[in-house]
């Protein structure tokens, strides 16, 4: 039984990948307050998960943005709801048909996006498996720590 096997495609490993510097990259200043406040809690979450970096400034704002407009969406959707006959997810025209709401085609984009942006970082139970993590692990070899 083989525990390690190396290079199975023997495809030569990059020798010259850009290693970028862990940590926290600065704040988009467009962000929203909604999507502040999900950076300031996922900051501290990725950083001890050590998948992130200073380059990572945009497509963590992507996520925050995209899921602080997924939430003011779902928000709006509900107070359609509380003020009309229909659930949210339909609408009546100024003719009197009944159509489906144009948020529910900005909530599942967003959807989409934040589901996107999530296996990024590693933020699914699935793509866990998949991340590689930034940062110094002591000088160890990470095929070292399997055997310790």
């Amino acid at each position: 039984m083989k525990i390690f096997e190396g290079n199975r495609s023997h495809r030569p490993l990059p020798d010259r990948e850009p290693i970028p510097l862990a940590g926290a990259p600065e704040m988009p200043k467009h962000l929203t307050a909604a999507a502040r406040r999900e950076w300031r809690r996922l900051v501290p979450l990725l950083l001890s998960m050590r998948v992130l970096s200073e380059s990572d400034g945009v497509a963590l704002g992507i996520l925050c943005q995209a899921y602080a407009t997924l939430i003011e969406a779902q928000t709006l959707m509900v107070k359609t709801a509380a003020k009309g006959s229909h659930s949210g997810l339909l609408m009546k025209t100024g003719s009197g048909y009944v159509q489906q709401s144009p948020l529910l085609s900005i909530i599942n984009a967003q959807a989409e996006i934040v589901s996107r942006q999530l296996r990024e970082f590693g933020l699914t139970p699935a793509s866990r498996t998949r991340i590689q993590t930034v940062g110094d692990n002591g000088g160890i070899d990470p095929l070292e720590l399997k055997i310790m």
